[in-house]
């Protein structure tokens, strides 16, 4: 059973086993309600999350709610108390503001309600995070751009997230890389893209006023990868701007195959969703559940993309 509430909860009487009693025993899957609150339905990126927790709630017979924050932390964390006092068996947390949903987790976990984090690092808070290694897969795209026979960009633009504390690891994974392997590699300019499509639009144009000299766009995340995109089209400069970056898109899929874009690190979100689904269900099982849970991510270049004809890792 899937329900999915937006920027507001529906309360109301609901049976189930608690998390403590579960842990007793073996919970009935009739009895367990996952509650996934999600960051934005707008992206494609978290509409797949969504998909791989729907379909690891299915595979165990969960009962599925799922909360669209609408881009709104106050809303994110809302939703995590309304949860944690319905009792729902597990939270599953896409976050926004790392730092502003620790008071709300800390609620419950005195509900006794255990919160996974998915695709966001939230520091002693919860029971298990599910993610990439974002400073290794930062590296792995500058080797990308480094491989033999291609002239390497010597000037780079980024476009990231300064409230996303997993982009801003994407963001230093990226110049430390740069520090080590390519000192001749600079930065022109640095434009911060809010994780929102609208705003890293603008930013991208803003960055490719301002630093003119440069040959290369890193976008930490798929708004910025889609705003940079867009914004070559809308503010073409007067060089070629090649662009490297994270997640897929069927706009990144296109500037793969057009040559705009030289690399990019494709998630497999489904997995990590499933995943997150299956830690809770460990949990609930009264097994171990490592905390630090990896999905790997696969660098695609328009080489790789050709040869396989496709863009999942």
């Amino acid at each position: 059973m899937l329900t999915v509430h937006r920027r507001k909860l529906l309360c109301g009487a609901l049976t189930m086993c608690l998390p403590d009693i579960c842990r007793a025993g073996m919970p009935q899957p009739d009895n367990v309600r996952i509650a996934l609150v999600q960051t934005t339905e707008s992206s494609e990126y978290f509409n797949e999350i969504t998909r791989g927790v729907r379909t690891g709630c299915q595979r165990w017979g969960y009962a599925l709610s799922v909360f669209d924050a609408d881009n709104s932390p106050v809303a994110q964390s809302a939703a995590i108390e309304n949860y944690a006092q319905q009792r729902v068996s597990a939270i599953l947390l896409c976050a926004i503001d790392v730092y502003g949903v620790r008071d709300a987790i800390d609620m419950a976990r005195r509900f006794d309600v255990p919160v996974i984090a998915i695709d966001a690092i939230v520091a002693g808070k919860t029971i298990a995070q599910v993610g990439v290694d974002n400073i290794r897969t930062a590296e792995r795209l500058l080797d990308a751009l480094l491989q033999p026979g291609r002239a390497a960009p010597a000037r780079i633009g980024i476009i990231g997230a300064t409230g996303s504390y997993i982009q801003t690891l994407r963001y230093r994974g990226f110049l430390d890389a740069m520090k080590k392997k390519a000192p001749f590699m600079h930065v022109s300019g640095f434009v911060d893209g809010q994780n929102i499509l609208d705003s890293a639009q603008t930013a991208a144009e803003d960055l490719l006023a301002s630093a003119p000299d440069m040959d290369l766009i890193y976008a930490t995340g798929e708004p910025a990868m889609i705003g940079a995109l867009s914004a070559l089209q809308t503010s073409p400069p007067r060089r070629t701007v090649h662009l490297a970056g994270w997640d897929m898109s069927p706009e990144i899929d296109r500037g793969l195959r057009e040559g705009i874009v030289l690399a990019t690190a494709v998630q497999d979100t489904v997995r990590m969703g499933e995943a997150a689904v299956d830690a809770a269900h460990d949990w609930l099982h009264d097994m171990k559940v490592p905390h630090d849970i990896t999905v790997p991510a696969t660098i695609v270049t328009p080489h790789t993309l050709i040869a396989s004809g496709t863009v999942r890792p």
